[in-house]
């Protein structure tokens, strides 16, 4: 889908009930419905319903139209909490790439406890992050083995959005395929609420979640936290066992109708435990997210936000003398305006500041530190309530700092600046036949090349530190009918300025990447729901700075991306009774591609992962589950190189899992 659905309405709706866009008397009647229905435990479900009433405060929903104008010809898909905390409750990037198109599902980390942020892009390590609309920002990687992804409880999430193409305009740094947006559930609405879910398997995994939430006119708060235990033992032959333990709080006060105010809180400690030469390693990973964010609303048409955002991350494997960390301080404010500029024509636009310094530690040897002062404005025009025209401007300004071994390094950043911008268009054709068309850009600042590539970005004989650049060019359509849509994109992006290792120093290359995706969601009968994804990349082309094509070689000379031929996707929900669901989620990759710059291909085989799962609702509030992951034993997620045996000792396959959701 291509414009972000209204939030939903957490109050009555299972925290695992997944809520979507649809439009029309069905939409209105079907969610009227769903409002009458009290609080009940989780189940998984599929529903192309939009519930239109909201849980911002007054003050807020002059920003959220006009962040919405403005996206209203982007690409986006969104995973519900539903979906995750079903899938796998414990990494959400797992279930996350399987489930939303534009991801890149790379063979390397294919399995469940892996799971990468690559949207559309190969020039690139990853996209920024961004919880509840914040600035996006990049954290520490986990490192090694075990669980990834584990920072925010799944209990706690409402919703993960892939906002795919250029997003430098709104997000700034690391969004130059795109940006991975969490929202965190909302006190607001609640009354008295409390809920506990377990889950266990027989990968000895055990997994305790809690979340308690309630609202009042003046004030409100959502609290959860989760706690995993796990004992595998060697089975996966990598692991020994992990625990992780993680919380979420989200307080919400409000002095006044014209007046809110949000403090986050976010903390998570993995300890993964794992095998490495016959020898057991322990590994650390602490993350913890802060903010104060204050929206005020001057009048109906004019509202301001202005907020501070702490973000630390990181990862020690002492037995490496590995000390990796990246911390994140941001600065921000935006003034939102919406004015009516003739009959039937309607401004809605923003201008705004932001200030961010990111700390990067690496192994107690380098002590980077990046400064990014940035002025953006945000406008679209909407005729008629139909056709919409954007345009999106950033000033980006860098300053580096860098030390090795405690010694202050010459500055090699090649440019002090970036322009940023953003232009589209979204017209209705027919009622619910919609196409659009953009063209925007994003740029990261890729420190990770600071000790990945040794000390090359030091060498002046190279470009030195150099910021990625990228362009997307987009077009898309998105068809609905009463109980469903289909959405189709294209989409070409370039990639200037992508770090390559070129004789102990740093050449440019440029990435040219184009792919096409699809997703469908149907509701079938009041019973049964099906929703699917596909995606291909159609081209990948790597280009060195004296015209020479590389392929799909980008960062040294013998390595060569895996590209992803055609990557499935389907989810099926079906309510057998009021009390029963059944649901499936499958993927297919029919294999991967890498050609070298000398023109070698290496091929790999697709594999398909299949999930089932059941739920029984003893009463309105308990919930039995059951399910089975990765039902055909898959242990390989495409490493293997086509004709090359499959060596699948020691590898976890098939798990099956038993769980209860009781709400309070």
């Amino acid at each position: 889908m291509f414009t972000p659905p209204a939030r939903p309405e957490d109050t009555r709706l299972p925290a695992r009930s997944p809520v979507s866009r649809t439009g029309g008397a069905l939409g209105a009647a079907m969610g009227a419905a769903l409002l009458a229905t009290p609080v009940m435990a989780e189940e998984f479900k599929l529903q192309t319903i939009l519930v239109e009433t909201s849980t911002l405060h007054p003050a807020q929903q002059n920003r959220d139209a006009v962040d919405k104008a403005f996206t209203d010809n982007r690409s986006a898909s969104y995973v519900p909490g539903a979906v995750i905390q079903n899938l796998n409750p414990v990494n959400k990037g797992d279930a996350l790439r399987y489930n939303a198109t534009g991801l890149i599902n790379q063979p390397e980390n294919g399995d469940r406890f892996g799971g990468g942020t690559k949207i559309r892009t190969f020039g690139d390590w990853g996209a920024s992050e961004s919880i509840d609309g914040l600035p996006a920002v990049k954290y520490a990687g986990e490192e090694g083995g075990g669980y990834g992804n584990t920072m925010i409880p799944s209990i706690a999430i409402e919703r993960i959005g892939v906002l795919k193409g250029g997003r430098a305009v709104g997000y700034g740094d690391g969004s130059d395929g795109g940006v991975i947006e969490t929202t965190i559930k909302s006190g607001r609405g609640y009354k008295n609420h409390a809920a506990l879910s377990f889950d266990a398997n027989t990968a000895d995994e055990a997994l305790l979640q809690a979340e308690a939430a309630h609202g009042t006119d003046a004030w409100d708060y959502y609290i959860a936290g989760s706690g995993l235990r796990a004992e595998y033992d060697g089975d996966p032959a990598n692991l020994d066992r992990q625990s992780v333990l993680g919380g979420v709080g989200k307080f919400g006060f409000n002095p006044s109708g014209d007046t809110r105010i949000e403090v986050l809180g976010i903390f998570d400690h993995s300890r993964p435990t794992i095998f490495r030469n016959g020898v057991s390693e322990e590994i650390k990973v602490k993350s913890s997210v802060a903010s104060v964010t204050v929206d005020h609303r001057f009048s109906d048409a004019s509202s301001l936000r202005a907020g501070i955002l702490r973000t630390d991350s990181r990862s020690q494997w002492g037995a490496r003398s590995r000390d990796r960390s990246v911390n994140n301080t941001v600065a921000f404010a935006e003034h939102y305006l919406t004015a009516k500029l003739a009959e039937g024509v309607t401004y809605r636009g923003s201008v705004g500041a932001e200030f961010k310094h990111t700390d990067y530690l690496r192994d107690r040897v380098w002590d980077a530190n990046f400064d990014d002062a940035a002025l953006k404005s945000k406008n679209a025009v909407t005729f008629n309530d139909n056709l919409t025209v954007t345009g999106g401007l950033r000033l980006t300004h860098f300053e580096n700092d860098i030390r090795y071994n405690g010694v202050k390094q010459p500055d090699t950043l090649r440019d002090d600046k970036v322009v940023s911008y953003e232009v589209g268009a979204a017209y209705s054709l027919f009622e619910k036949t919609r196409v659009r068309t953009s063209l925007a850009t994003g740029y990261n600042r890729f420190f990770e090349k600071y000790g990945n590539f040794g000390t090359m970005a030091l060498n002046s004989r190279g470009v030195g530190d150099d910021i990625v650049e990228s362009r997307t060019i987009e077009v898309g359509i998105n068809q609905g009918w009463s109980s469903g849509w289909i959405d189709v994109a294209l989409y070409n992006i370039l990639q200037d300025g992508v770090p390559r290792q070129n004789n102990g120093a740093i050449e440019s290359v440029e990435v040219d990447q184009s792919g096409l995706e699809v997703e469908a969601l149907w509701d079938v009968t009041n019973r049964l729901s099906v929703s699917a994804g596909y995606m291909r990349v159609l081209e990948l082309e790597t280009t060195r700075a004296d015209g020479t094509k590389t392929n799909s070689n980008i960062y040294w000379d013998g390595q060569a991306a895996s590209v992803p031929e055609n990557q499935f996707s389907v989810r099926v929900s079906f309510n057998a009774t009021d009390e029963w669901n059944l649901w499936t989620a499958a993927y297919h990759s029919t294999g991967y591609e890498a050609v070298d710059a000398n023109g070698k291909i290496t091929k790999r085989d697709g594999f398909s992962r299949v999930d089932i799962g059941t739920s029984y609702a003893v009463t309105q509030a308990w919930i039995l589950r059951a399910r089975v992951e990765n039902l055909f034993d898959e242990r390989d997620f495409g490493a293997t190189v086509s004709g090359l045996p499959v060596y699948d000792q020691g590898k976890l396959g098939r798990v099956f899992w038993v769980g209860t959701d009781y709400t309070f």
